[in-house]
């Protein structure tokens, strides 16, 4: 047993402990060089063979002598100490390290200038809300995603179905969005099973979710933070409740249609959303994400299935009313068939205004960079068109437009994260810094950046 225990310590990945035994030696050497230089009594021993050596090489006892192996041991303890400290830093740092080829310096840069990055709260849902904190990671990690979960459709909705639970697309797609980097585990977690079984059209990550739930006991919020932990995930993600939520849309012909999935497929505007239960109890963890927020953005996504229905949720909407955080709302690009078949900017907001009340927002950032015309007919044949900014109606509301190009010449339809970050950035630097007027003329002005 004691060969088996010292061989361990030489086991390749476990070089901490051969350092950790350096740095403890060169604490004793340290120790006993000390008790030498000021005469110890408990070194007798050692005294007097330093002391026999001495009055053999000189012929009399010579105590400079003790003094004099005390400094040696003395540094050289030093050394094994400042070595081995050195080697177990560089150990430890490296096993953490998101990149093994990065500069630990850079990266320890970097943490601490995104720990003291700005509190923001994003709410919404969809590909529109993952591509936003994908473009927010770099710039803080002060983050946290409040997530809607009533998603019917796809390998969501049969998980949901079969287990009770709560959708776990958005979910997973935002704890994506929010890894360190891209590596093996984010593309597992993007992974979606084919052929014709039962695990077709499976995402992987949505089945690792609701495994770490069913380990769990059911509790979402250990499953997502065990998941963040293995992902390497810079901030939070929060759904916005985990009760079992069903859609329910009133349209403008009186028709009830329920259902995530099908609500944008009635070929019907809708007047008003609903929730099943009414008011579900929300998580408290996104409650105190609100209440200490900086900035709440709310989207882009789709408007009544991704950003509405974590306004139906009771107590969100009201928090962020009554926070005094800076309220933004990012518009999409184009309209959505289905679900804001000619929609202004200024319709979007009402119906923002009409589910989360007056207060909801006091801010629209709005695309403003040109589209291809060929794209733009592409969308035209399915009845999507690009959102027209009406910002003198939202003047009178007393919300503020900003315009700039969020959008990519690779994916001219959506937002790029990238550029949307760097926007949502300076302009939450400039309301911190009070240059508002100044960073809103400046984009106003810029046809690119």
């Amino acid at each position: 047993m004691l060969r088996k225990g010292w061989f361990r310590w030489l086991i390749p990945g476990l070089n901490i402990k051969r350092w950790l035994t350096l740095f403890s030696l060169g604490v004793g050497l340290l120790i006993i060089g000390i008790s030498l230089m000021f005469n110890y009594q408990w070194l007798a021993v050692l005294e007097d063979i330093v002391l026999a050596f001495s009055y053999e090489m000189t012929g009399f006892y010579n105590y400079n002598i003790l003094v004099a192996v005390g400094v040696v041991l003395i540094s050289v303890g030093g050394v094994l100490m400042l070595i081995g400290t050195s080697k177990v830093v560089k150990t430890i740092i490296r096993a953490v390290l998101p990149n093994p080829d990065s500069k630990v310096s850079d990266i320890i840069f970097q943490n601490i200038r995104l720990d003291k990055g700005p509190k923001i709260v994003v709410i919404g849902g969809g590909t529109g809300l993952s591509n936003l904190l994908r473009g927010l990671k770099t710039h803080t990690s002060n983050l946290s995603a409040i997530v809607t979960v009533a998603d019917d459709g796809g390998s969501s909705g049969r998980l949901r179905e079969d287990f009770q639970m709560i959708a776990p697309g958005d979910l997973r797609n935002c704890l994506v969005a929010l890894a360190e980097q891209e590596g093996v585990m984010e593309n597992l977690f993007r992974y979606r099973f084919e052929g014709d079984n039962e695990l077709s059209g499976h995402s992987f990550g949505n089945l690792f979710i609701t495994a770490l739930a069913q380990v769990y006991d059911g509790d979402i919020e250990e499953a997502l933070e065990a998941a963040s932990k293995l992902l390497r995930v810079r901030g939070r993600v929060i759904p916005s409740s985990t009760e079992f939520i069903k859609l329910r849309a009133e349209m403008t012909d009186g028709t009830i249609v329920e259902g995530e999935s099908n609500i944008p497929n009635s070929g019907k505007c809708i007047r008003h959303m609903y929730s099943d239960p009414a008011l579900p109890k929300p998580e408290g963890a996104a409650l105190r994400a609100i209440d200490e927020a900086d900035f709440i953005i709310i989207g882009p996504g789709s408007l009544y299935t991704s950003i509405i229905p974590n306004l139906l949720t009771d107590k969100i909407a009201s928090h962020i009313r009554a926070s005094k955080a800076n309220k933004i709302y990012i518009a999409n690009v184009m309209t959505q068939p289905g679900e804001t078949s000619g929609y202004t900017l200024n319709d979007h907001v009402e119906a923002l205004i009409a589910h989360g009340g007056e207060g909801i927002i006091d801010t629209v950032l709005a695309n403003d960079g040109p589209l291809p015309i060929q794209m733009v007919e592409q969308y035209s044949a399915v009845g999507s068109e690009p959102v027209a900014i009406d910002s003198k109606k939202l003047q009178a509301k007393g919300i503020r437009t900003i315009r700039a190009t969020l959008i990519s010449s690779q994916k001219p339809a959506v937002h790029d994260p990238e550029r949307l970050g760097k926007v949502i950035m300076d302009i939450v630097h400039a309301m911190q810094s009070n240059t508002e007027p100044h960073i809103l003329e400046y984009y106003l002005q810029r046809d690119d950046h």
